[in-house]
């Protein structure tokens, strides 16, 4: 079609302007080699990876297809599903928020309906994941369902697949000699990629609501934590503590406000120091989508923690919808003037694209090729 064809050259044009003016992986590297860098990793990046087939990973992931579903991502296919199991009545049956927001309400109990979220996601996973190879497996995971965690299930299926010649990206981005990670994933998977890699992460959670607070894991490490034992902290909460999670419309508007008119010096909610570093670091935004409430909420708390002379960012794969498109190359560059004047840099490509190129620039720069 022409628009996708407009909208891949403008993407393109775009992102060789934004290269010549700002060196975007270029610049980061020596705040890499210091360590500042913080990447923030999205909930979807791993779920994506989780849930699509092995034949759509291609050995040139830039080009890896899309879920062929009316165009939505597999994050919005989950919901989908999740909207047929529960009967949710209205028609915006991919928003995940709105979903959840429908679930808690008619639950009537927040902590009874984020476990019956979690139980859904694992019981769809063992499902599709069905077959004669793994049938015993799968017969005495689903046996286990409400007592494994989604991430232990997901292990136990070795999940997910990657083509021997493809390198599994989050534990590209776990070799990275960094300190501080900070991702709105439910689930420990950047820890248990972080302890391939030979380190030894930190948990920690943000304990927004305040509930389960006093069984919250330990304080921030003292002494600090370094690329050998980095922080790994999960803003939008784990699935070890149900309550925790930032899941319906309110649970985002709550989190917002319970962060940011957060007072208390002592035991803050958001750790001061996490705070400080999400100041003085550049910060990489990987596998969000602009229209969804997860990143709207984390770029606006960023945004209100950072200060004037704070360095710029940068955010990886922000895809267009081509249904709402009208101008493509338009939009584009709306986008792109929106996160420049908030002090971020945009560069459109696939996330796993983004984390093996910054891997291969990292690689040069240390050996003083770049």
């Amino acid at each position: 079609m022409a628009i996708n064809r407009r909208l891949a050259e403008a993407r393109e044009r775009l992102s060789k302007e934004a290269s010549t003016n700002t060196g975007l992986r270029r610049n980061i590297m020596p705040f890499l080699n210091q360590g500042m860098v913080i990447p923030i990793v999205s909930n979807s990046f791993r779920i994506e990876q989780i849930f699509r087939e092995e034949k759509e990973v291609s050995n040139e992931i830039a080009v890896t297809p899309q879920p062929d579903n009316n165009d939505l991502t597999i994050e919005e296919q989950l919901t989908n599903e999740w909207s047929d199991f529960i009967g949710y009545p209205m028609p915006d049956k991919r928003n995940l928020a709105r979903v959840a927001q429908y679930f808690l309400v008619e639950q009537r109990d927040s902590l009874r309906a984020r476990v019956k979220y979690l139980e859904f996601l694992k019981t769809l996973l063992l499902s599709i994941a069905q077959d004669e190879e793994n049938e015993k497996l799968i017969n005495g995971l689903k046996m286990q369902v409400q007592e494994k965690r989604f991430s232990e299930i997901v292990k136990q299926l070795d999940y997910p697949k990657f083509p021997d010649n493809v390198e599994d990206t989050l534990r590209l981005l776990a070799r990275f000699p960094l300190p501080i990670y900070i991702t709105t994933s439910y689930y420990d998977f950047l820890e248990r990629s972080l302890k391939d890699e030979g380190k030894t992460p930190h948990t920690m959670v943000c304990f927004w609501s305040g509930v389960g607070s006093n069984e919250k894991y330990e304080d921030w490490p003292d002494p600090e934590p370094t690329a050998k034992n980095p922080v790994v902290y999960h803003l939008y909460g784990l699935e070890d503590y149900p309550q925790t999670l930032v899941l319906s419309e309110d649970d985002f508007m709550d989190f917002l406000v319970n962060v940011l008119q957060d007072t208390n010096k002592q035991n803050p909610i958001i750790p001061l120091k996490l705070r400080q570093a999400l100041v003085e670091s550049p910060l990489l935004l990987l596998g969000y989508q602009l229209r969804d409430w997860d990143f709207r909420v984390l770029f606006r708390f960023i945004l209100k923690c950072q200060k004037v002379l704070s360095p710029r960012g940068m955010v990886i794969q922000l895809k267009a919808d081509k249904k709402r498109i009208g101008d493509a190359e338009k939009s584009i560059r709306y986008l792109s003037d929106y996160f420049d004047i908030n002090k971020f840099d945009v560069e459109w490509t696939e996330t796993e694209s983004f984390i093996q190129k910054l891997w291969e620039d990292w690689n040069k720069y240390r050996q003083g090729q770049s």
